[in-house]
């Protein structure tokens, strides 16, 4: 069947004939990118319309059209570009051979009228619009494939086998899906162990045939069933995706840099916050940001967290008015409520004050808070004190081993907090009130008694990852350590290529942990950098110690990045770019946002009307699911509050399994008040690594 590739933009698309038009690909430039509509039949012979929308005043969109969808008209690159030409800062998801003004229209869009060739029958079309603004820049929308076909014929088997392209072995158990672009028709199955598949008495009609198989890449191809069986073999590959990255908005009028928080709210907003003096409140999305209150008094270098209220609360830090100087520690306690105004809580008991304080949220939602610098000479405290939620009060606990500050910390499945920055690592036992001595790192200098070299995740299986590794201090350590709460005892557990130190660390969905950025400092690396600092992003499969690199970051962020997993299963990070305080490298305000190769894997579930968003411990939840996939577990993800290179909300993945009787599918959750700390959670269903969009639920008792 012949292939031929345009480029043109798309968004929705309104298919009235017998072919169909699928996106594929995502625009990139201002927020909510440049969108594409198609409009007329799939026929040939058909008059259409291809029209632009959400064109940025001035701007001129050209609709590129080439002759094949996997090398490009430059040189003859494969296809995607993932540095095009011409000063694209974008995907090019096509070859260009052939360039098409689109005409200027009213309110921001502009149109392409064309006739269909009457021979153009069961033929590809693809297209991707590139779109100048008046600035200069270029940008590119998402890409359409558009099915020229004439529908013919009664329906059949489509079947065929998945392999391994290097082997020729059989690919067993894979997902394949057939569907149409609005889905308005789907059938899945599954691969026996002999890789072969059939889906059963497909009505004529054209449709996107895919497979998708955990750690192979998706594959995806249009079919046609014009009466008749449809054969289809597919052979797959390692999965080479690397995700995509694009500006989805804006903190202006403020710039985070050096004391800035994130917090995901329980409406699925973020709350951005600089000194705590002027949040910015984002929808990741709508990409609108909109300036909150001022709180009155500036509180730098402070911790944070979401209450299961709903408010966020953050805790110590130093007076604003010297924010250099590390000397004015306050016990100052603030939240920003849920109908965006502050309130001031009762201090800390600590007369000397708390910056750069430790965090960690205990089983029942209290707070621990654990260290900091203190007034007047910065030096640091070995004390602790944690927050009673229900009486807001502070009452003193145990000391630790050692005087620390900003420590990554987190609550272990057993109810000990593991503090992993000091002298050496300890754990707190919230019933006695009383800190111990873990086993030691195998690679112990982690930057004591400056900052913290690495990040804490504790993982599915309850184990904890202290991922990020001074390579000064040292040379040949791991850039992972993996502690087993059960023996007490730290492991060595790989490096990806590059090894580096307080990179932005997000455990996502599907079991990965996104490691973006960081400081390579002593490496000697041709990777690019500004003092160190690296854009290189790494994909962590934990279980198995396996890296692989994925997309760079647009911009160059130090650990003053603020950066958190959303929702829709994308990774949003802003801050961090005034790198190591050089005014060579000017602040950014821009929020850039990560989509994981997840998201590129053919289609995902939708998940909605969960019976119970404020559920008890060990309740059983039901929802629906669109369409009718089956859902191979569900996850729960502590939402975050993060700042520097600590993350101060609730450190879970928890993977539940699922019953599913047609579109209805039910979870159970644990009953370990250990393993369920109380807050917020995001509940994602899965197919097998392929997320949906998360309902937000609150666990209250």
């Amino acid at each position: 069947m012949k292939r031929l590739t345009a480029v043109v933009l798309l968004f929705a698309v309104p298919v009235t004939a017998q072919g169909s038009v699928t996106s594929f690909g995502q625009s990139c430039g201002h927020a909510g990118g440049t969108q594409l509509s198609w409009t007329g039949d799939t026929a040939p012979g058909a008059v259409i319309t291809v029209t632009a929308e959400n064109l940025i005043d001035g701007a001129l969109a050209l609709c590129a059209i080439g002759f094949s969808g996997t090398t490009s008209a430059f040189g003859s690159l494969p296809i995607p570009l993932p540095t095009p030409p011409f000063g694209l800062g974008c995907a090019l998801y096509t070859s260009a051979e052939f360039l098409l003004p689109m005409s200027p229209g009213a309110g921001g869009t502009a149109s392409l009228a064309a006739t269909l060739p009457p021979s153009l029958n069961n033929y590809h079309l693809f297209l991707q619009a590139i779109v100048g603004e008046s600035s200069g820049e270029l940008n590119a929308s998402q890409a359409l494939d558009v099915h020229v076909l004439t529908t013919a014929g009664g329906p059949g088997d489509v079947l065929g086998e998945v392999t391994l392209l290097a082997t020729g072995t059989p690919v067993p158990n894979a997902r394949v899906t057939l569907y149409t672009p609005t889905l308005t028709f789907f059938l899945e199955t599954r691969t026996g162990t002999d890789g072969s598949y059939t889906l059963s008495n497909v009505p004529a009609g054209s449709y996107r045939l895919g497979v998708a198989e955990p750690g192979l890449e998706y594959r995806e191809t249009a079919i046609a069933v014009l009466g008749g069986d449809v054969e289809v073999d597919l052979t797959l590959v390692p999965e080479t995706h690397p995700g995509s990255w694009a500006t989805i908005g804006t903190t202006e009028p403020e710039t985070l840099d050096a004391t800035d928080i994130a917090v995901l709210r329980p409406d699925g907003t973020v709350l951005y916050c600089h000194d705590t003096t002027d949040p910015i409140l984002f929808d990741p999305a709508t990409g609108a940001s909109q300036v909150g209150p001022v709180s009155g008094s500036p509180q730098g270098c402070m911790n944070s967290t979401l209450l299961a209220s709903g408010d966020a609360i953050l805790v110590g830090g130093q007076d604003g008015a010297e924010p250099g100087s590390f000397t004015d520690a306050i016990s100052w306690v603030k939240l920003f409520l849920v109908n965006d105004t502050w309130l001031q809580l009762p201090d800390m008991l600590a007369p000397t004050g708390r910056w750069y304080p430790g965090l960690a949220r205990l089983a029942d939602g209290d707070l621990l808070v654990m260290g900091g610098g203190t007034a007047p000479s910065a030096e640091r405290t070995d004390t602790c004190e944690v927050f009673d939620v229900q009486t807001q009060t502070w009452n003193s606990t145990g000391t630790m081993g050692s005087s620390v500050e900003f420590p990554p910390a987190a609550l272990l499945y057993d109810g000990r907090v593991l503090r992993t920055w000091g002298t050496e690592p300890e754990l707190y036992d919230p019933s006695a009130g009383e800190w111990s001595p873990t086993g030691a790192f195998n690679f112990p200098s982690r930057g004591f008694p400056g900052h913290s070299d690495h990040s804490l995740i504790v993982l599915t299986d309850s184990r904890a990852a202290a991922i990020g590794i001074n390579t000064d201090a040292e040379p040949a350590g791991t850039m992972v350590e993996l502690y087993d709460p059960g023996a007490g005892t730290w492991s060595p557990a790989g490096s990806p290529t590059l090894r580096r130190y307080q990179s932005e660390v997000v455990y996502l969905p599907d079991g990965q942990i996104l490691v973006q950025g960081g400081d390579e400092t002593a490496n000697l690396s041709p990777e690019p950098d500004v003092l160190g600092i690296v854009r290189r992003c790494d994909l962590l499969r934990a279980e198995t110690g396996m890296w692989r690199r994925v997309a760079d970051t647009p911009k160059f962020r130090e650990y003053h990045a603020a950066t958190l997993l959303i929702p829709d299963g994308r990774v949003i990070t802003t801050g961090g770019t005034m790198i190591k305080f050089s005014a060579a490298n000017p602040l950014s305000a821009d929020i850039d946002a990560y989509s994981p190769p997840y998201l590129f894997r053919g289609v995902r579930p939708l998940i909605a009307n969960l019976s119970d968003d404020t559920p008890s411990r060990g309740a059983t939840l039901s929802f629906d699911v669109f369409p009718e996939t089956q859902l191979t577990s569900a996850v729960l993800m502590g939402m975050q509050s993060t700042t520097h290179w600590v993350d101060g909300g609730i450190p879970r993945r928890l993977e539940l399994s699922v019953t599913q009787t047609s579109s209805t599918a039910q979870v159970t959750l644990p009953t370990n008040p250990n393993l369920l700390p109380l807050g917020w959670y995001m509940l994602f269903g899965m197919v097998d690594d392929i997320p949906s969009e998360a309902l937000i639920l609150r666990v209250d008792s």
